[in-house]
């Protein structure tokens, strides 16, 4: 399940950095917005030199080299973004849409006069993404929920963080505070994800799989079926399916 979603990361679009504007909230707090314009035909951006690194940092992890992509790309990336904007609060956006909701939320959720709220691209949130993968990929999985929580503090509404989040909640048996992660994971997924299928369907096979442990059966069939209406004949939903179909025919067997 996490597999499927976190593979994406290699080639998901991460922006970079253009003259900032500065508006005013009704608290007096500033916002600067400071993003590079969108990729040509996209809603989403283009990679800069700090996604570049995370990217790369991906391809270390994936063949073998975990440690040394955490201690080079990921930490330096982590590095620079906590030494600029040290102070500030900042919110994390893959695109136009995203950003302009972190804007207006910033303005509005606890603004304080005077306070410094910054808008950027998604390079930093995925830089603390990139390193729970990696920390995950070495068991480390308390380390890896802690780096998930601040990428969330950064892109409060990224479906895909969210997934990541509710999956390794699930394995520490919280079941029902993963359910709801991976329902606001399929509710963001259109405006946080350039790949918002791929975001929903990992999203639904969540909640199918933890409403099955909650033996809500019925609400799990129809997630699982949710996701194979985005994607036919989806084969982990499929063969989870006929799991909920076997369990069916126990119950009535009794």
């Amino acid at each position: 399940m996490r597999r499927a979603l976190a593979l994406l990361a290699v080639v998901v679009c991460i922006a970079g950095c253009a003259s900032p504007s500065s508006p005013k909230t009704d608290a007096g707090a500033h916002i600067d917005v400071v993003m590079s314009p969108n990729a040509e035909g996209s809603d989403f951006y283009a990679l800069d030199s700090d996604g570049e690194k995370i990217a790369h940092a991906m391809q270390m992890v994936h063949s073998g080299q975990i440690q040394a992509a955490i201690d080079g790309p990921i930490n330096e990336v982590i590095a620079k973004f906590e030494k600029e904007y040290a102070g500030k609060r900042v919110y994390s956006a893959r695109g136009a849409a995203e950003g302009i909701m972190y804007a207006a939320l910033g303005g509005t959720t606890g603004a304080k006069p005077g306070e410094h709220i910054v808008v950027i691209g998604p390079s930093w949130a995925m830089a603390y993404w990139a390193r729970s993968y990696a920390l995950t990929e070495m068991n480390r999985t308390t380390e890896a929920e802690a780096d998930l929580q601040r990428a969330l503090a950064l892109s409060p509404m990224d479906g895909q963080y969210k997934n990541e989040l509710a999956y390794l909640i699930m394995r520490r048996g919280k079941i029902s505070e993963s359910l709801a992660l991976y329902k606001e994971a399929e509710e963001y997924a259109e405006m946080t994800s350039p790949y918002p299928v791929e975001v929903k369907c990992v999203a639904l096979r969540g909640q199918g799989y933890d409403l099955v442990e909650l033996h809500r059966l019925d609400e799990a069939e129809a997630a699982y079926k949710k996701c194979m209406a985005l994607v036919p004949d989806e084969p982990k939903s499929k063969a989870e399916l006929g799991y909920i179909a076997e369990q069916r025919k126990k119950a009535s067997s009794k």
